[in-house]
């Protein structure tokens, strides 16, 4: 998916069909902790990126459409502000992906990628906007190459980051970080994402776990979220192909490696409880790459979800 990631770098800079009986059966195993777990359906949301060629060609009939398949949050860039066409849909929106750059202040590493923020634009701005929103969270969601290296690079990123959380703290913001699978990979026996969470305060900065790129890089997100319960506020939720190999470069995984939920290996009977018990407030089905309908596909993860939820047996 050679192209897969400049595209992503230009949503996050722009952007503001199956059924339950298809599923695995052990993904739909009875589950005491699941059927108590109601406040998963109640905190279901969908990550844009998954609808971005249907979202430029129609917002409205794209953000009515999720709405109709059952979701209720939906997770974007900061701006454009999505406010009048998602109270049409009846949609909500708590967190949106922040400029990378006004954090790293790295604005070089982005050029190219996308429209770019005024050169005075800073990051006390970002946070007025998501207040002016309504939001609960700011995201940073990518390092762009030219912002990662070893593991000074990281300390001095999670200098920055815990003073841009600490100033969303003092806003009554969150702030949380999402990493892709490059930031699992051990540099001297370390890895990226766990030297950031130990060298940030918990207040200042928060985990948006995406398990499918904890998986792929051979991290179970059950552990994870266990590990770090009560600092992980968000996730973003797709599955992986079973037999998918440990892969540390986002951009060397096929397109075929991205499934929806209970279509692939990750264990979301397992997940789901333990994210409850860990404090997750809210789950963003997210599907990079869809084989058919990107509205299908979350359909079809939404009925997965429904199904393990309600603890229904395959």
């Amino acid at each position: 998916m050679p192209d897969s990631h400049f595209s992503r770098r230009s949503f996050l800079k722009s952007s503001a069909v199956g059924t339950a009986g298809l599923m695995a059966p052990a993904l739909l195993r009875s589950s005491p902790a699941l059927a108590a777990e109601s406040g998963v359906l109640e905190h279901l949301g969908v990550a844009l990126y998954t609808v971005r060629d249907q979202m430029k060609a129609d917002t409205p009939g794209t953000l009515k459409a999720i709405a109709d398949l059952g979701y209720r949050y939906v997770e974007s860039g900061l701006l454009p502000s999505l406010g009048p066409a998602l109270k049409a849909a009846g949609l909500k929106q708590a967190s949106a992906y922040a400029p990378t750059y006004l954090v790293t202040g790295n604005r070089k590493a982005w050029a190219g990628s996308g429209d770019m923020l005024p050169e005075g634009y800073r990051w006390s701005q970002a946070i007025d906007e998501a207040k002016s929103q309504g939001l609960q969270y700011l995201v940073i969601v990518y390092l762009m190459r030219a912002e990662r290296g070893g593991l000074d690079v990281y300390r001095d990123l999670a200098t920055r980051l815990a003073k841009a959380g600490e100033a969303c703290r003092k806003a009554g913001l969150g702030l949380a970080y999402h990493p892709h699978a490059f930031e699992y990979e051990e540099i001297d026996g370390v890895r990226p994402i766990e030297l950031l969470l130990k060298e940030t305060p918990k207040e200042s900065l928060g985990l948006e776990l995406d398990t499918f790129w904890s998986s792929i890089a051979g991290v179970d997100p059950v552990k994870m979220v266990q590990t770090h319960s009560g600092r992980v506020p968000l996730v973003h939720l797709k599955d992986k192909a079973t037999g998918t190999p440990v892969q540390y470069d986002e951009g060397k995984v096929p397109k075929e490696a991205f499934k929806e939920i209970g279509r692939g290996a990750i264990d979301y009977a397992a997940f789901l409880p333990a994210a409850a018990k860990a404090g997750v407030k809210y789950y963003y089905v997210e599907q990079d790459f869809s084989a058919g309908s990107p509205l299908d596909s979350l359909r079809t993860s939404r009925q997965a979800l429904a199904a393990l939820v309600a603890g229904k047996k395959g």
